[in-house]
């Protein structure tokens, strides 16, 4: 080790004989061992710079000890993050889903569903509310349990509560839940607290406290009968592990338990296990090793952990449309459906034993289950009469539409004879788009098809992908005036933003936007079927199916005479670094070590090096496009291929032109496929079409002309 000290001492002379004085700093700050290889390990930021030099230290280290080096981060981030947390912006496949938001669900608890038939639908949606509430509860404090333990608190006010059900229940309905005590079985209200504000009493939000997993009272009844059976009393251990170790439904009713005649009187009210098994035992408290068993019981039948996901959406824009006991019915059904991971198949139907009978115990309703249309109904009966009263034609009227409405999510598709009767099949479908939002729809897919506009197209891409003008959108979409969002000029005057905010091509393809929309969708938006935000949003996240595809372009293989166009000045003239047909290497190489800078000039040719540096000096994420361009050009001793081959070769003059004219094309704004008639080759828009942001373009042509040299001059 020692003699590798002396070596790595002989490295750092050999270093400092280059003239990188700032190398020799950084090398300070860093700390060098050997298992092989000299690993430099440094902070973030030195080692941000250290990286410029590695192909120096990579050919100083094999020259003097013939040892090889690599540089090791002090903190390890993901491939392309900052210093910062990962950022993840959701984006949508189509409309739809940019509508729906499938990422955006409410998990609710599949037991939750099985006191339907004990307490009705309405507690159990409010109950689906309060649990997502305390999952979020948990989260802000950094829990990292997946459901709500007894004992659990959580404040929420009731309008916000009734808000997250999309308000399918008035504030009445929900105080009259509370005081008629069917929410007691899923959770206990704390009293009413009250703060003096202005001089006035105001009542604080309501406090709620998780009761725990409670079994309901059929499922209470079944598992003490099942207990009783197995005697528990003579061996209490060896029967709960019994238990532990059978299918739920051994122990259980399934899909959902309905009350009985003979069920016992005491099993009323929800209980937990713990409770069951004392009463089956006939004690107070369990012993330890019981009471532990019994958790595990509990969890067995229970499965806290088992959700059904649902969409937001269907919360907010479907349940209030299907109502409170339709919308659970379906919830139920859906609960019954599964999607088999590891046979491939979805399943969507289920039989219903006993029909129609059943799904009324199940709902707690006569007249709700006869709405599930058949899917292919019957011509057989009566014909339906044509003419009917203006009275009876109402009843009908909302009899078909109720019908239709649950035949989109619950529809029957055929029926059998059995035991129980006449048995169902049901058919259960996925959320939908409500009516107005399948017009939202269609009116977003003729929108993308006027995008298709060069001018739009540009502006539409230009304002999504720049974030200070996405936000200043969504501001304006959610500040409108008469309908309409407001221009760049409006939103200074009215001190939302100001005239810094963006730039002038950017302020252009604002107001550009803006009249696209209003003159769009103002069909929607004045009736108040839809707001302005909420097309931004589904905009902006679809924005990336706006993006043109860099290889859209056709091949380039030979160099157009068409494009040696003159400046439109024939006063200036564009220079660089060369001369006639050939590169200035030594002046590009000038700030490169003079080692590899002879390395590169030997070793390889010209054509090499430059398509390497033009590849790195376009692509955004190379943050040194020289060191790059060296390191690369030594390590393959080829060049680069493709389009940044094809740039290599032409004229330095003709490329220096091309670059020149784009960047100043770009900076004034003509975006687009005008750039193909001012003399830009397809090459060099591949490169610029990859970044969609003006401001990245430019910052790409920018480093391109400082590696070449490229800039204006006088002519003659």
């Amino acid at each position: 080790m020692a003699q590798q000290d002396g070596n790595w001492e002989n490295i750092q002379l050999a270093l400092l004989d280059t003239g990188a004085g700032e190398l020799n700093a950084l090398l300070e700050h860093t700390q060098v061992s050997y298992d092989g290889m000299y690993a430099i390990a440094a902070d973030e930021e030195v080692y941000s710079k250290l990286c410029q030099y590695y192909p120096l230290i990579e050919t100083v280290a094999q020259d003097v000890a013939g040892a090889r080096v690599r540089l090791e981060a002090g903190k390890s981030v993901p491939m392309g993050t900052g210093n910062d947390a990962v950022q993840l912006e959701a984006g949508a496949a189509n409309v739809s889903e940019a509508i729906i938001r499938p990422e955006s669900i409410v998990a609710v608890p599949a037991y939750l569903l099985r006191f339907v038939p004990y307490v009705g639908a309405a507690p159990v949606l409010l109950a689906v509310a309060l649990r997502q509430a305390f999952y979020r509860a948990t989260r802000e404090h950094g829990a990292n349990q997946l459901y709500p333990n007894a004992g659990d608190e959580v404040t929420i006010e009731v309008a916000g509560l009734l808000r997250s059900l999309g308000e399918v229940m008035s504030r009445a309905k929900f105080f009259r839940l509370f005081k008629e005590g069917r929410m007691d079985w899923f959770v206990a209200r704390a009293e009413a607290e009250h703060s003096f504000k202005d001089g006035r009493i105001q009542r604080l939000p309501n406090t709620y406290q998780y009761r725990g997993q409670l079994l309901t009272p059929g499922d209470a009844n079944d598992l003490y009968q099942w207990l009783l059976e197995h005697n528990i009393s003579a061996e209490p251990v060896e029967t709960l592990k019994k238990a532990l170790s059978l299918g739920r439904d051994k122990l259980l009713c399934f899909p959902f338990r309905t009350p009985m005649a003979d069920d016992l009187p005491q099993f009323s009210q929800a209980m937990s296990v713990h409770v069951v098994v004392a009463m089956a035992l006939g004690v107070k408290s369990l012993s330890p090793e019981v009471a532990g068993l019994c958790d595990n019981l509990s969890s067995h039948l229970i499965r806290p952990e088992s959700f059904l996901a649902i969409p937001w959406y269907w919360f907010h824009k479907v349940l209030p449309e299907l109502g409170d006991d339709l919308g659970v019915l379906y919830l139920m059904c859906k609960n019954c459906c599964f999607v088999d991971w590891a046979h491939g198949q979805d399943r969507n139907t289920f039989w219903v034993q006993g029909g129609l009978s059943t799904l009324q115990a199940w709902i707690g309703s006569e007249t709700l289950p006869k709405r599930i249309p058949h899917k292919d109904p019957s011509l057989r009966g009566r014909p339906r009469q044509e003419e009917v009263k203006d009275n009876s034609e109402y009843v009908r009227s909302w009899r078909d539409e109720k019908r239709n409405l649950a035949g989109a999510y619950l529809c029957r598709i055929d029926a059998r004879a059995s035991a129980h009767g006449q048995d169902w099949q049901l058919e259960v479908s996925d959320t939908q788009l409500v009516d107005h939002d399948q017009a939202l729809k269609t009116a977003m897919y003729e929108f993308i098809q006027l995008a298709d506009n060069p001018e739009l197209g540009t502006a539409l891409v230009s304002v999504l992908q720049d974030k200070p003008a996405q936000s200043l959108l969504l501001r304006a979409g959610k500040n409108c005036q008469d309908n309409q969002i407001c221009h760049f000029e409006t939103l200074v005057n009215q001190g939302i933003c100001h005239s810094e905010t963006l730039e002038a091509a950017q302020i252009s393809h604002f107001d550009t936007l803006v009249d696209a929309l209003n003159c769009h969708f103002e069909t929607l938006t004045a009736p108040q079927l839809c707001h302005f935000d909420t097309i931004i949003n589904i905009l902006i996240k679809l924005k990336n199916t706006f993006k043109a595809s860099p290889d859209t372009q056709p091949p380039y293989t030979l160099p157009d005479q068409s494009l040696d166009t003159p400046p439109e000045d024939e006063n200036q003239v564009v220079g660089g670094l060369f001369d006639d047909h050939y590169w200035d290497l030594e002046g590009i190489l000038s700030r490169v070590n003079p080692v590899l800078a002879k390395q590169i000039q030997q070793r390889t040719k010209p054509a090499a090096f430059i398509s390497w540096l033009i590849y790195a000096a376009l692509t955004s994420s190379i943050k040194s496009p020289l060191s790059f361009a060296v390191s690369r050009t030594l390590e393959t001793l080829q060049d680069a291929g493709g389009p940044a081959l094809r740039l290599a070769m032409e004229k330095p003059q003709n490329l220096a032109e091309q670059v020149w004219t784009a960047s100043q094309r770009l900076g004034g704004g003509y975006l687009g496929g005008g750039m193909t008639m001012l003399g830009v080759s397809p090459d060099l828009q591949t490169f610029l079409n990859a970044e969609h942001n003006l401001q990245a373009q430019l910052s790409l042509l920018q480093r391109l002309m400082d590696s070449l040299g490229i800039h204006q001059q006088e002519g003659d």
